[in-house]
């Protein structure tokens, strides 16, 4: 009985039942911020509490990866602090002079619209926005704008401890894209390659969907990891070119067989697509160790048929993603998971105030 409740909880912590269960741990930890927040309110009577739980649902409502979550809670937190000290400004102006308060105002809202067309937009938006809620026309009580933006950051807290408990990871997510479309490449190559009955169209229509997806998930994935965008998007252009290529294949096979010409060949490019699938599902390195032998360029071919130019431009495709993704995974597996990184931060911040009481 105890075995089985723990694999029951067990689907909350390992990262494949994470992303095959998105929808439901996404909700599950939007649903459990807002409930602790709400209970804070209630216990507390926290003043002006309610902005306490709109962060929380701005910082988790629409973003289910640490990745994004992380970033949006940050920009909200920065944002925020910002805001609410240029807010505390315009409303010390403003007991001098309505005129320097609504003047600070303006240059204030000029220059977030002005950089929110930038890198930081979210950020720059929210010190305008809170500098607003937090000063009003200059004239609101300073202790409601303090009690206001105490409850954004107490949000943004909140809704960054949620998604590191329940960490739907955009690396992972895109681990798992990936594993299933060089399943499907394996898959579809081997079929055409011996001529069986395939709906190539169907297959690469998924494997597209998936492309998007992924592509989708870099900005994330670049957050959680701390590499380079530019080696996702080296993985992104491999799969688009095999896609290609899959599609010119099953356009010829059909009426040559010269792509089931040798049986060898086939047989390792499809092992090796499998290999790799295999390796970035379950982050097993090792599986992407093996080399594909004869990956060589069409170009040194003598006097190819397009044909066998298609054959050894995918083998030459696969040979090198095999060889992108051997160095990417051993990257992807030190990136710690969300929770410990969550555990960090407050140890760290509990540690600088038990340093700060001794003091």
């Amino acid at each position: 009985m105890e075995g089985s409740r723990w694999r029951s909880w067990r689907i909350l912590l390992t990262p494949y039942y994470l992303n095959l269960y998105a929808r439901q741990a996404h909700v599950l930890r939007v649903a459990a911020a807002f409930l602790v927040g709400l209970a804070l309110n209630l216990m507390f009577e926290i003043p002006h509490g309610s902005w306490m739980l709109v962060t929380i649902l701005i910082v988790l409502g629409s973003v289910p990866h640490w990745g994004g979550v992380r970033r949006k809670a940050l920009q909200r937190m920065g944002g925020s602090l910002l805001g609410a000290a240029a807010g505390l400004v315009a409303m010390a102006l403003y007991r001098h002079s309505p005129l320097s308060c609504y003047a600070w105002m303006t240059a204030l809202v000029m220059l977030s619209a002005w950089f929110a067309l930038g890198k930081g937009e979210y950020l720059a938006l929210l010190v305008g926005l809170t500098m607003v809620i937090v000063a009003g026309l200059g004239n609101e009580p300073v202790e409601a704008a303090l009690w206001r933006g105490f409850n954004v950051l107490a949000g943004s807290v909140l809704g960054l401890v949620a998604a590191g408990l329940f960490p739907l990871r955009a690396i992972d997510s895109w681990r798992f894209l990936l594993a299933d479309n060089l399943r499907e490449a394996a898959t579809l190559y081997s079929k055409i390659a011996r001529r069986s009955e395939v709906d190539a169209g169907l297959a690469l229509e998924r494997f597209n969907s998936r492309l998007i997806r992924m592509r989708a998930l870099v900005a994330a994935a670049v957050q959680e990891s701390g590499l380079p965008g530019a080696r996702f998007d080296a993985i992104q252009r491999r799969q688009r070119a095999l896609c290609s290529l899959l599609d010119r294949m099953s356009e010829v096979a059909q009426g040559t067989p010269a792509l089931s010409d040798s049986a060898e060949q086939r047989r390792a490019i499809v092992r090796t697509l499998m290999r790799a699938a295999h390796g970035m599902r379950f982050n097993q390195p090792e599986m992407l160790a093996e080399a594909l032998d004869e990956a060589v360029s069409p170009l040194a071919l003598d006097k190819p048929s397009y044909c066998h130019w298609l054959t050894a431009e995918f083998n030459l495709v696969a040979e090198h993603l095999r060889e992108e993704l051997a160095q990417l995974l051993p990257c992807l597996m030190q990136v710690p998971p969300p929770s410990r990184g969550v555990l960090l931060m407050v140890w760290h911040w509990l540690s600088s105030a038990s340093q700060g009481r001794s003091r």
